[in-house]
């Protein structure tokens, strides 16, 4: 009889995360470009398509929960992968806005633009309340020496 204690099953992260990742890029460009061809403005569309990536997210983690469970910090490294890709792109396209809007004589109507409208919600209340998930999500795995179960 065999009483050593069997590793447990490790599941390959690229071939887990790269997929998730560049869907989630392609996901996220897309939407970005529906957003720059309706006007520029984050709209009940932009936000029904970022909700529909949100479930996706939610959908492709319960799908394969078992397997993110077999990578170290797995399930922090696709919250993290859903973050970055989700808010970068936001933040990105608010940046490039700012930037074709213009110089220091439009540095008011720039302001307005990001702060004064929908931009604001998709760029700033995102990432400060996302963030203040992903870091406790983040401290929780370190604690947990990267495994959750």
């Amino acid at each position: 009889m065999d009483t050593t204690a069997q590793a447990a099953q490790t599941a390959n992260a690229r071939s887990l995360l790269l997929p998730y990742a560049l869907t989630l890029i392609g996901a996220m460009l897309i939407i970005q470009f529906v957003i720059a061809l309706t006007g520029g403005e984050v709209t009940i569309l932009a936000g029904i398509l970022t909700a529909i990536v949100a479930i996706g997210i939610a959908a492709w983690v319960v799908v394969n929960r078992r397997r993110l469970l077999h990578v170290r910090f797995g399930l922090v490294i696709a919250h993290v992968i859903a973050y970055v890709a989700v808010t970068t792109s936001f933040n990105l396209h608010a940046v490039i806005r700012a930037m074709i809007a213009g110089g220091d004589a439009e540095v008011q109507s720039v302001a307005h633009t990001l702060l004064g409208s929908s931009w604001f919600g998709a760029t700033l209340v995102m990432s400060a309340f996302w963030g203040l998930g992903l870091l406790l999500h983040l401290i929780g795995s370190v604690l947990g020496r990267g495994w959750e179960d």
